[in-house]
């Protein structure tokens, strides 16, 4: 693990750069007989309920849903208004906090995560106890409207021609994340979160980082006190910007390097996640080169391309494979959780039925990835040419982590800590960003390396070494 004030050098950054992909592996394979059973067994029996099937993930950790004496867990859907509702994982230590400790000196004790595409609270099984382990934190995982297993609206069939378009879609998500947190009663909190999630947090950020008072001194601070980004999608700048002409302070980046980036046209590598071995990548065998630059010459990255510009989601093909559902959605669970598949059968098993819960919830916030961003998961409104210079008015600390073996553009972060300190240096605030790179991670990053990530995410908030990495 690596991390500083966004100090790496450039040569560790033009490292040779490995995907999450390995050659010549034999990956588990999920039989096309516990496939149909699967079917069978979630959709006509009542023991596959999601309520019952996330039960059984998060019985994994010894606090739930018996207290484990220090820490105490609950499911929490709290009501949004218009039929609406977030669903939650909260952890709270009921341990006495010290008087040096981080969370008593703050005045913060809530930590929020948001997962990304996709995505939902589940992923995070790995990080729920050490995270939890500090005394007095209270750790909030939620799954965004429209996914996991939050209500899933209708997705509105909003444009995206005009700036104004992108907002909107944005705040679809972040206007009932702030209304969750007002419910919720949380003034003061660190928000982590991860790809699709990260660029959101960045969005919520942007709109609703208030000042509120502090309860120990009376003094007005920002709601938000720290934000973590975990390989987020969206920053770099590139040709499909919308924010081209909007004009940026030459403290933050010459207009030459701009005009450079903003011609930048290659893609995301997006199909590294459903390709990604965590036992491979956790143990450092990869031998694969980095993926080139996608291009869409062939007849499947042009039909790839039409259903991406048309919102299809692939979801939806999941969605009506009936018995041949879990077979499909094997191909990313046995990927990504290889280990998991071989260690502990039946807490794969229980990995499996979730997500096949989740995958084929119906169809809602998904549909807003292809208004977000272009063709090849590049941002119509890039977070370089967006956060700086408000983080810097805000005084907010950043931290950007990504994995050694990430598909996602890390040199964007590492250009965005740039571009934040080179902002607060000139303002006297010193460095506000900073950057990390976790060894054998992925783009999974915190399910990748759970004690590295927990040790850089503790040393960033201020926590007592302690309490980092404790088991």
């Amino acid at each position: 693990m690596s991390t500083d004030t966004a100090s790496a050098s450039a040569t560790e950054l033009e490292r040779n750069k490995v995907s999450e992909l390995e050659d010549g592996r034999k990956y588990p394979s999920y039989r096309w007989k516990n496939s149909f059973k699967d079917w069978w067994r979630q959709e006509f029996t009542k023991d596959y309920t999601d309520e019952k099937v996330e039960a059984r993930l998060l019985s994994y950790l010894p606090f739930f849903p018996k207290s484990d004496g220090k820490r105490k867990a609950e499911i929490i859907n709290t009501d949004i208004g218009q039929g609406n509702y977030i669903h939650e994982f909260c952890i709270e230590n009921t341990e006495t906090p010290s008087a040096s400790s981080a969370v008593v000196k703050n005045d913060i004790k809530h930590i929020v995560l948001v997962h990304g595409y996709a995505a939902s609270l589940g992923l995070f099984i790995d990080n729920f106890d050490q995270l939890s382990a500090v005394p007095g934190i209270k750790i909030h995982a939620i799954d965004l409207l429209g996914f996991g297993l939050s209500s899933r609206p209708k997705f509105p069939n909003f444009k995206v021609e005009t700036k104004q378009d992108v907002y909107e879609v944005e705040n679809w998500f972040i206007d009932s994340l702030e209304e969750w947190r007002k419910r919720r009663g949380i003034d003061r909190f660190v928000l982590i979160g991860h790809s699709f999630g990260g660029y959101l947090s960045c969005a919520y950020t942007l709109k609703y980082n208030k000042d509120v008072t502090n309860t120990t001194t009376g003094v007005p601070e920002k709601m938000i006190d720290k934000l973590v980004l975990l390989s987020p999608v969206g920053v770099e700048r590139n040709k499909s910007s919308l924010l081209m002409s909007q004009p940026t302070s030459p403290s933050q980046v010459s207009e030459s390097q701009r005009r450079r980036e903003n011609s930048h046209s290659e893609a995301i590598q997006v199909s590294e996640e459903l390709n990604a071995d965590q036992e491979s990548i956790v143990q450092g065998e990869h031998d694969k080169a980095w993926a080139k630059e996608m291009t869409v010459d062939s007849n499947g990255q042009k039909m790839f391309k039409y259903l991406w510009e048309k919102h299809v989601s692939p979801f939806s093909i999941v969605r009506k494979s009936g018995p041949l559902r879990s077979k499909m959605i094997s191909g990313w669970t046995t990927f990504r959780f290889s280990h998991v598949f071989k260690e502990n059968p039946q807490h794969f098993q229980n990995i499996h039925d979730y997500f096949y819960r989740i995958f084929n919830g119906g169809g809602s916030g998904e549909y807003a990835i292809t208004r977000v961003l272009s063709f090849g998961a590049l941002a119509r409104l890039p977070l370089l040419d967006r956060c700086p210079e408000k983080f810097v008015k805000m005084g907010l600390p950043t931290l950007w982590v990504y994995g050694d073996k990430d598909w996602m553009n890390e040199k964007a972060g590492f250009e965005m800590t740039k571009e934040i300190n080179s902002l607060s240096e000139k303002a006297g605030l010193g460095k506000l960003a900073s950057y990390g790179i976790i060894k054998n991670a992925g783009h999974h990053l915190y399910l990748d390396n759970p004690p590295d990530f927990t040790e850089l995410i503790f040393g960033f908030l201020g926590l007592e070494k302690d309490w980092r990495g404790k088991d």
